[in-house]
């Protein structure tokens, strides 16, 4: 029996289609198990060599700080009485004289009624030695009474006449006092009180601060004889955000029982970046120096005494190295001792290390 081509040709392309798969998956597994030429198993694409940089270090001293408004006013009770109404939601935006607060209560009746009764009372008073007085200049005229009896009534009208217009003053006064509004423009915060709660004359009942004008008070112990006032200052609030540039504005008076100062800082966008009651860290910028050996941040760990440590290579193996830093600054720390300028040092993967060789003797800093 005699094959046509055309069947031969089929069966050999549908037996090379059974076959060839066989054949490529032990390759591509053997491919995928080999290592690299040269390549020891102690190595790891984790890990990066390099030797220690020169760079330019600023001296600094740290601080932690607050944000706080530069203006801040409280709202406190005038008298004692109740709060029957607050005009405005918490953290509302308000305006200089603006109605914030309204008081009332039985006290606050009592004393109006009493005051009302007492100008009615001293209205009527006067209306009567008015009278009195037409009366008694007429029979001046008449010869029926004296210039002595006309003084007296003078005198009596410009007492009761003072006296009606300080209780009306006082009355006013009163019903201002009722009345509390914003001194200053601002947020509307930190309410210490309730509709319905009674409060106490001074009571604190909320504040109002300014969150257009903020600035950082920190409080700092520099070097004796240093001058503060007008230095640069590095302000973080968020690792995730980018440092932020201020100034040292004001420096205040010391305190006498911590031997620390306490400074204003400012910052332009600082009300847009930051708020009030927010805790903030940085570094107050004073002299440059020299360019000193620097090595990556990345690159230390620390030992169970909690020294600063590096790895070195030798031998094809790493071992840990002690150091002494200086100034850390932006992701860069400034050696003093244990490194030279020819070594080269573990700048990546020294936790990888850490973590696979030194698990006992080492501990990763907090």
């Amino acid at each position: 029996m005699t094959l046509k081509p055309t069947f031969l040709f089929s069966l050999i392309v549908l037996m090379g289609g059974l076959i060839l798969p066989l054949w490529a998956l032990p390759g591509c597994a053997v491919a995928e198990a080999a290592p690299r030429a040269g390549e020891t198993q102690a190595d790891s694409p984790l890990i990066s060599l390099a030797r220690p940089e020169l760079r330019i270090f600023t001296q600094q001293i740290p601080f932690e700080g607050q944000v706080e408004a530069k203006k801040t006013t409280t709202l406190t009770a005038t008298l004692t009485a109740q709060i029957t109404a607050i005009k405005v939601e918490d953290q509302a935006r308000v305006k200089e004289g603006q109605l914030l607060v309204l008081l009332g209560g039985y006290q606050v009746t009592g004393e109006r009624s009493r005051l009302t009764t007492e100008v009615e009372s001293l209205k009527a008073q006067l209306e009567l030695v008015r009278q009195t007085q037409q009366r008694v200049k007429k029979n001046l005229q008449a010869q029926l009474a004296t210039n002595d009896q006309l003084v007296a009534v003078q005198s009596s009208l410009i007492k009761i006449e003072t006296q009606w217009q300080q209780t009306q003053a006082k009355l006013a006064l009163f019903e201002k006092s009722l009345r509390i509004t914003a001194p200053i423009s601002g947020t509307f915060t930190r309410r210490q009180a309730s509709v319905g709660q009674r409060v106490n004359a001074g009571q604190l009942i909320a504040e109002i601060i300014d969150t257009d004008q903020l600035r950082i008070a920190a409080f700092i112990v520099p070097p004796v004889g240093l001058e503060l006032q007008g230095r640069v200052v590095r302000i973080r609030w968020d690792e995730k955000q980018p440092v932020m540039r201020g100034i040292v504005r004001r420096v205040l008076p010391q305190d006498s029982n911590t031997g620390a100062l306490k400074i204003w800082i400012e910052a332009e966008q600082l009300e847009r970046r930051l708020r009030p009651g927010q805790t903030v860290a940085g570094r107050v910028m004073l002299t440059a120096r020299t360019k000193s050996l620097a090595i990556p941040q990345s690159a230390i760990i620390y030992d169970s005494a909690e020294n600063p440590t590096i790895f070195i290579p030798s031998n094809g193996d790493y071992v840990p190295q002690q150091i002494q830093l200086g100034q850390v600054d932006d992701g860069w720390a400034e050696v003093l001792s244990g490194l030279s300028t020819d070594q080269t040092l573990v700048t990546q993967g020294a936790y990888e290390l850490f973590y696979r060789k030194f698990n006992e003797q080492f501990k990763v800093a907090d």
